[in-house]
């Protein structure tokens, strides 16, 4: 499952320096939270951290043409965040001690940080898996078919007698029905998670 995310990143990764904002979009969700969890460590002045999270996307947005290529996006993610921190920490008691920090245990930060986004993911996860069951039975054979199994429309028609047009419209009703569900109001990218789950 985490190589599977890794492969993911790395393609929303190339969309981005492509220019796709969707691509962008897409990692800014999927990191917000830790990145936010990670600076409450130094100090909890929200609204910095807000601005040095919106920063460190900016920054990839506005240089996606020079940025590099990178095989472990997380960590890519984590160090320009880090950098961007300590520069808007700068005039803050904090900074000092983000520093410190940085001095001996940089490694052990980036796992740390990699532990909070896995813990967020598999939450996020949980959540979603927990709205499928909630599905009609039909609805949900056909959404684990298509994101879990990874199968095409065409597969899933052959697999289950559906026509092609009966298996769109089952899991594009799937798919608002959970978009509706008031418990997964905060996962904004349902599809994405539906190809981790």
């Amino acid at each position: 499952m985490s190589k599977d995310r890794d492969i993911l990143e790395i393609q929303l990764w190339e969309a981005l320096r492509s220019g796709e904002q969707a691509a962008l979009q897409q990692l800014y969700m999927s990191y917000y939270k830790g990145l936010l969890k990670y600076g409450l460590r130094y100090t909890d002045d929200r609204d910095t951290l807000k601005d040095s999270i919106n920063n460190t996307f900016l920054y990839f947005w506005e240089k996606r043409e020079s940025i590099g290529n990178a095989n472990h996006v997380g960590n890519y993610i984590f160090k320009s965040y880090q950098r961007q921190l300590i520069k808007d920490l700068n005039n803050t008691n904090k900074f000092e001690k983000l520093l410190e920090n940085n001095e001996d245990t940089d490694t052990v930060d980036v796992e740390e940080f990699q532990f909070i986004i896995r813990q967020e993911e598999n939450t996020r996860v949980n959540v979603l898996k927990n709205a499928i069951l909630q599905l009609p039975k039909r609805q949900r054979e056909l959404v684990l078919l298509r994101y879990y199994e990874g199968l095409s429309y065409d597969e899933i028609t052959l697999r289950t007698n559906l026509s092609k047009r009966a298996v769109y419209n089952q899991i594009h009703s799937a798919i608002n029905t959970l978009k509706k569900d008031t418990s997964l109001q905060n996962l904004k990218q349902i599809l994405p998670l539906l190809i981790l789950f």
